[in-house]
């Protein structure tokens, strides 16, 4: 009875988290559309190169805390209410830090401009340390629903600030006044929706407990979002804003299907996990299935990306994007690896493993600093191209991690990726195949390119009785049939 209830709330949280980061994702999305068009590549690459002092602050100011409240089983009031004045505390410092830094990481990038824009920006951190334990109380409570509320208002919000803005030709400034409407009306939402209230107590003992896992979670995320962010750090510096400018729009686009569905993946297995980390049959069980139902849907999505990249940046923002197009497609080849990724590293984390996790971490981003560092000799097809084969590597650490764990390494992962992969790699290249043949208008051609892939792959995966598909199917007759 317990399985099954956890199946079910895993099932619709799932489900809401999905509704959640696919609108918000949607909504994100029309508004680049619109942005893209109004505002130049500059005016991105400007907030582009803010992006890696913001993320450093704000592993910061979680400490890793977040993490650790999921992870603990019992968390009480006080140690909610000590997370939530540590990450106030530390959200004013380090906005301070940032305030204060702003003409230095202008001059670091030649660029006046740069200074004003992260000094306002900056005050998201404050805002945004007032929502850090509800959202993570309602991720613990797999509470989805709320979260999927707050995550699509927020996100309509900011883009009804940022458009009018970008038409009375407010540039840059259009991206930051969005940012903090979204981040208000975030926490806004979170103290309507949750019942959660702090009150007057902290405790170090507390602090002391929760950093024993969230410590090194801290210095986890920090090593991650270094990594992840040096390489906008990298293009803004070495080369201009408007080749960061191509890059980020190219990385906005690869992030709608790679990072949602990651996210979906990460909300909703790591409680999940964590619920059940004393039995190691079920959990890997759990992990396999998941493994099967995120590959399915994950490759086809990145390969058929990467077969229809061109027409579809050209569509979506005007041929002045074009040169975002190579970048794109080899983010897809990064991307299809990423998800699987998530899966892995959540299951460290639920298990509690916390010095593993923050040791593996280290390790897979050492190797891949020094390979985009080596990689950008060759510029900026050169560091993509490092940061491709990084996550590949980092999938083979992960799953030789969880071969000791639980007993589900690499060879056995990759014969349960590999179907889908085979054929969604198939379906691609008939695709493309079509593409070659058709000589009529570019966006007619996308359309039918998309049409034979996704008849090719589902009509396959039918014939050959994938699993992945089965779960997706389980997943709609529940919810169309739930009492």
């Amino acid at each position: 009875m317990e399985q099954d209830n956890l199946k079910d709330k895993t099932i619709f949280g799932m489900m809401w988290s999905a509704v959640g980061k696919v609108g918000t994702l949607t909504i994100n999305f029309l508004s680049n559309l619109v942005l893209a068009r109004l505002l130049m590549p500059e005016d991105f690459g400007c907030i582009g190169m803010l992006a890696i002092f913001l993320a450093v602050s704000n592993i910061f100011i979680q400490g890793g805390l977040g993490s650790a409240l999921i992870q603990k089983k019992d968390p009480d009031h006080l140690d909610y209410s000590t997370v939530f004045y540590w990450n106030l505390v530390f959200a004013v410092l380090f906005y301070l830090i940032l305030y204060a830094s702003a003409p230095a990481i202008a001059n670091f990038y030649k660029m006046p401009s740069v200074k004003p824009l992260l000094r306002v920006q900056s005050v998201v951190l404050i805002i945004q340390s007032f929502a850090i334990v509800q959202v993570t109380q309602l991720t613990k409570q797999m509470n989805f629903k709320a979260l999927a509320i707050r995550n699509i208002t927020a996100a309509l919000a900011g883009t009804l600030v940022s458009i009018p803005l970008a038409l009375r030709g407010f540039g840059a400034w259009s991206l930051v006044a969005s940012a903090i409407t979204a981040s208000i009306v975030n926490v806004l939402l979170l103290w309507i929706l949750s019942s959660w209230r702090p009150t007057w107590e902290f405790s170090l003992a507390s602090l002391k407990k929760l950093f024993s896992f969230g410590g090194l979670m801290l210095l986890s995320s920090l090593a991650e979002t270094v990594y992840t962010n040096l390489q906008g750090l990298i293009i803004g510096k070495r080369f201009s804003a408007g080749d960061l400018g191509y890059f980020s729009q190219a990385k906005k686009l690869d992030e709608i299907p790679v990072t949602g569905l990651s996210s979906i993946v990460n909300d909703v297995t790591f409680p999940a996990f964590a619920s059940i980390q004393d039995d190691k049959v079920r959990l890997r069980d759990g992990v396999r299935k998941s493994m099967k139902a995120i590959t399915f849907a994950n490759f086809p999505i990145m390969i058929l990306l990467m077969v229809i990249a061109l027409p579809l940046i050209t569509f979506l923002y005007g041929s002045k994007w074009e040169p975002s197009a190579p970048y794109f497609q080899i983010l897809c080849v990064s991307s299809l690896i990423y998800c699987t990724n998530t899966l892995n590293t959540n299951v460290i984390k639920s298990l509690g493993k916390g010095k593993i996790f923050f040791l593996i971490q280290i390790v897979k981003r050492v190797i891949g600093i020094a390979l985009i560092l080596f990689g950008v000799r060759f510029g900026i097809y050169g560091l993509l191209w490092s940061v491709t084969i990084v996550a590949y590597i980092s999938f083979i650490i992960n799953a030789m991690v969880n071969k000791k764990l639980i007993d589900y390494g690499l060879f056995r992962q990759a014969g349960d990726i590999l179907p889908s992969l085979l054929v969604a790699a198939f379906a691609g290249a008939l695709a493309y195949g079509a593409g070659l043949l058709l000589h009529g208008n570019i966006y007619v051609t996308m359309l039918i390119q998309i049409l034979v892939y996704a008849i090719v792959y589902l009509l396959v995966a039918k014939l050959l009785n994938f699993e992945g598909l089965q779960m997706y199917e389980d997943v709609l007759f529940k919810m169309f049939h739930r009492k």
